[in-house]
């Protein structure tokens, strides 16, 4: 039977204006959570679903880690208030990639480009565009932040057990 992830774990997600793309994605787990340094401590497991009209991706086991969420979060942050014009959102094993930047001057409209790739580094690539809005990005980003809530970053300094 195949794991609900989404129901049952915390996730982000973000979908088009018109709702024909959609982009979740979740943590489920951390990777390696008996490890014994912050580096390895830090990476979580994560889902992902990105669908367009006739396309499906759904990649499992995508690595992201704690303390580079945090990083994106603050960048998207600063996007919505409209501080910074753009926003490269990768993870570093590059899956996916999100490129976030204004479409218009009064920066209401956002578009999102970006790609879903399996395996990573040499599978096929799936590249997609779409508008978006800020609202759209501020309820990413609150998904974004339910993750690291569940799933904290591990910081220098801190036991990872």
């Amino acid at each position: 039977m195949k794991t609900d992830y989404f129901s049952q774990f915390p996730h982000a997600h973000l979908v088009s204006k018109d709702g024909t793309a959609s982009f979740k994605i979740c943590t489920y787990n951390y990777a390696y959570p008996e490890a014994d340094n912050i580096y390895d401590a830090d990476w979580h497991r994560n889902y992902l679903i990105f669908t367009l009209p006739a396309f499906k991706a759904e990649i499992d086991e995508i690595m992201l880690e704690g303390n580079l969420l945090t990083y994106y979060i603050e960048e998207l942050r600063a996007f919505t208030a409209l501080k910074i014009n753009e926003v490269f959102f990768e993870p570093t094993e590059p899956y996916f990639g999100l490129t976030f930047s204004f479409l218009s001057k009064r920066k209401k409209r956002i578009g999102v480009e970006g790609y879903v790739q399996y395996p990573v580094g040499i599978g096929a690539v799936l590249q997609f565009e779409f508008e978006t809005g800020v609202t759209d990005v501020v309820r990413f980003i609150n998904g974004l932040e339910d993750i690291l809530a569940a799933f904290p970053a591990i910081k220098e300094g801190e036991d990872s057990d």
